[in-house]
């Protein structure tokens, strides 16, 4: 079975020969430089250059290699856009870790080191992000539309649309993909409407006029929507045909709620994400992924109503997100892409048995019947080890295997023999 043909089974709730997997298959299933870059030496592999696609998060790409060493089954179709405005189409080496490791980054990013040894990112004279000393991660500082009040700034901001270069860059791109691997492809759109008032407006500053401000938002959420309408239609038109499923995303969960309720969602949000679905139903065959992270339990049954048909990270140890209950009340309505391990406290803190355990318990929930494909609870951060990395896929691999058994149920529980073979011979 190919890692395509695999994927699609999965996403139709049907078993296929063994549960799926993901690493690096969007933003939020794929791993910091820092531990790729263990990986890759743990590996001892020909290629040891890590290149960092997502300055924000410093995200690694996925090679090939380390994708067919850890057997995931999908690859991402990236956007052009490295964050603060760089581009990754072309690279450069860059000294911003003190591992020795060989890192690239877009060759238009030019950080500046401040007095006090943070790394800052300006634009045209204006600091956009920051990594403090010592950090690892950029952290975003402008805000464009701050105690705006007139709508016409908004109208300004929002004007920008995916540009024929990016298009041509996309196509390409998939093109690659498609001849060479056998790989289902996510494509990752975007589309955030909370997240979006964050970044533009501020945290506060956008959770108060969502309240104070209401028409103000309401003109803003609804011009992103055209926006995004007019991106997808174009986006869709070139790229469609090479993609199995697109990426939406927007964090509407906490640790303990969701940060805006029910009523809010779906007097504000609901009708804008619902005009996305509808619009990419309408216009291609692939399957919408949103990735919400936190306690969105209760948002479910409404993300189901606008379209949504996979559901990450699967925040499981959020309140109210247990596997158990998650899998029995939504099993058969959408697809968990993944809850396959708590990146919180079990992968960076835990022990390999501890690691092994929470993989294995997961699939035992969640693998049943299909419909759900193994991906880490967020991306896999710096501080993780390459031997629980392996542990992770490898125990995923074998211990997720499914088998037909005559009964109906084609899931196996026994574990490969040969599991926890590590080293590339």
């Amino acid at each position: 079975m190919t890692s395509r043909e695999r994927i699609l089974l999965t996403l139709q709730h049907q078993e296929p020969d063994r549960v799926p997997i993901d690493l690096g298959g969007m933003k939020s299933s794929g791993i910091h430089a820092i531990a790729y870059n263990k990986l890759k030496r743990y590996l001892n592999c020909e290629d040891k250059s890590v290149k960092i696609y997502d300055l924000g998060q410093q995200l690694a790409v996925v090679d090939n290699e380390i994708r067919e060493r850890v057997t995931s089954d999908v690859v991402e179709l990236k956007r052009l856009d490295g964050g603060f405005g760089t581009r990754i189409d072309s690279w450069k080496c860059i000294d911003m870790f003190p591992d020795g490791g060989e890192y690239y980054v877009p060759a238009d990013f030019n950080p500046k080191v401040l007095a006090d040894g943070s790394f800052a990112i300006e634009i045209e004279g204006k600091v956009v992000a920051l990594m403090p000393k010592g950090g690892y991660y950029f952290d975003s500082r402008y805000t464009p539309l701050a105690n705006v009040s007139d709508r016409k700034e908004i109208d300004i901001i929002l004007s920008d649309r995916i540009t024929d270069e990016e298009i041509d860059f996309l196509e390409a791109q998939a093109r690659e993909i498609k001849k060479n691997t056998d790989c289902a492809i996510l494509g990752s759109f975007g589309g955030n409407f909370i997240e979006m008032g964050h970044a533009l407006f501020g945290y506060q500053e956008f959770m108060e006029r969502l309240i104070l401000d209401k028409s103000f938002i309401e003109y803003f959420l609804s011009k992103l929507e055209e926006k995004y309408l007019e991106e997808l239609d174009r986006y869709l038109d070139r790229v469609g045909k090479y993609i199995d499923i697109i990426v939406l995303g927007d964090d509407y969960g906490t640790q303990e709620d969701l940060q805006i309720s029910l009523k809010m969602f779906r007097q504000l949000f609901k009708p804008h994400l619902k005009a996305l679905c509808d619009f990419i139903e309408k216009k291609s065959d692939v399957y919408i992924f949103l990735h919400s992270c936190g306690a969105v339990s209760k948002l479910i049954p409404d993300l189901i109503d606008t379209g949504i048909q996979i559901l990450n990270p699967v925040q499981t140890s959020t309140k109210g997100m247990s596997p158990e209950f998650l899998k029995k009340k939504f099993d058969k309505d959408l697809v968990f892409w993944g809850g396959g391990c708590d990146t919180q406290r079990i992968l960076p803190f835990g022990t390999l048995e501890e690691v092994e355990d929470d993989v294995k318990k997961k699939i035992d929930i969640f693998a049943p019947g299909g419909g759900f494909v193994f991906a880490t609870i967020h991306n896999i951060q710096k501080e993780v080890s390459p031997e629980k990395c392996l542990r992770l896929f490898d125990t995923t691999r074998n211990y997720g295997k499914y088998k037909n058994t005559g009964d109906g149920s084609l899931y196996q529980k026994k574990p490969d023999p040969g599991l926890f073979q590590y080293h590339i011979l």
